[in-house]
């Protein structure tokens, strides 16, 4: 049988989803792109779990969502969700969330595999099935901005300890736990003022359970670019935040 080269499956927008404004959070967003990547992942027989039987581990490198209007709770919406035709170390899979008056919101996400083994990359264009047709379909999203690390014109926001609510099964601060700890710097009242459209994400460097991350930020009109730092000044994670 040939492989689904995309995978669609109706969610009904939980409590535990929404924010403050009853509507699907943002970083829940990201929790919910990464759930149906895996559960279609699994139906290809590359989710997270039977990789790590094969000692290799799927690592987040960058994402991009884009949102045009977020669902309040209990609204029921489709996800979509499909690979993109990998390169040797790289591969995308695209994201997007409807409902019966369109486009709610689309992502894209640049991911790599991890020999755990030998600690490299492994060639990402074998694990898929040799059969697979990837779905090649327009889509909105199409690259990542390219975020620049601080300089002096940055400011201090805040800080983040990491906790083990935080660590994922790979034991480093899962890919979606840094946006929940960057979004967290943010008050209501800012968050109220401005409506967020576009959220990009670059993970430099893994954070482990006890790490202190500073959030350092720069204002460029209606776009943040910012970034969670280790005490060194190392990144850990750059991210640019459109209004």
């Amino acid at each position: 049988m040939t492989p689904i080269n995309k995978f669609t499956t109706d969610v009904q927008i939980a409590p535990s989803q929404v924010d403050f404004s009853n509507r699907l959070g943002y970083y829940e967003t990201f929790r919910l792109f990464m759930d149906v990547a895996n559960r279609h992942a699994g139906l290809l027989g590359v989710d997270q779990m039977r990789l790590m039987s094969k000692g290799l581990f799927w690592l987040t490198v960058k994402t991009r969502i884009r949102f045009v209007r977020r669902p309040s709770m209990e609204a029921t919406v489709q996800a979509q969700t499909w690979p993109v035709k990998p390169g040797s170390l790289r591969t995308d899979r695209c994201y997007r969330i409807l409902d019966a008056d369109g486009v709610l919101a689309e992502g894209r996400t640049e991911w790599a595999v991890m020999d755990t083994n030998a600690m490299r990359l492994a060639p990402v264009n074998r694990i898929f099935p040799e059969d697979m047709v990837f779905n090649e379909e327009p889509f909105s999203v199409e690259d990542f901005p390219r975020i620049i690390p601080v300089d002096e014109s940055y400011t201090e926001k805040g800080s983040y300890e990491v906790t083990s609510s935080d660590i994922d099964m790979g034991m480093h601060m899962n890919n979606t736990a840094y946006v929940r700890a960057l979004l967290g710097m943010f008050s209501i009242d800012e968050l109220k003022k401005r409506d967020i459209k576009e959220i990009t994400v670059v993970f430099k460097t893994s954070a482990h359970e006890g790490d202190v991350l500073t959030m350092k930020e720069k204002l460029n009109g209606d776009v943040i670019d910012c970034g969670l730092y280790f005490p060194d000044g190392k990144p850990s994670l750059l991210a640019r935040i459109e209004f």
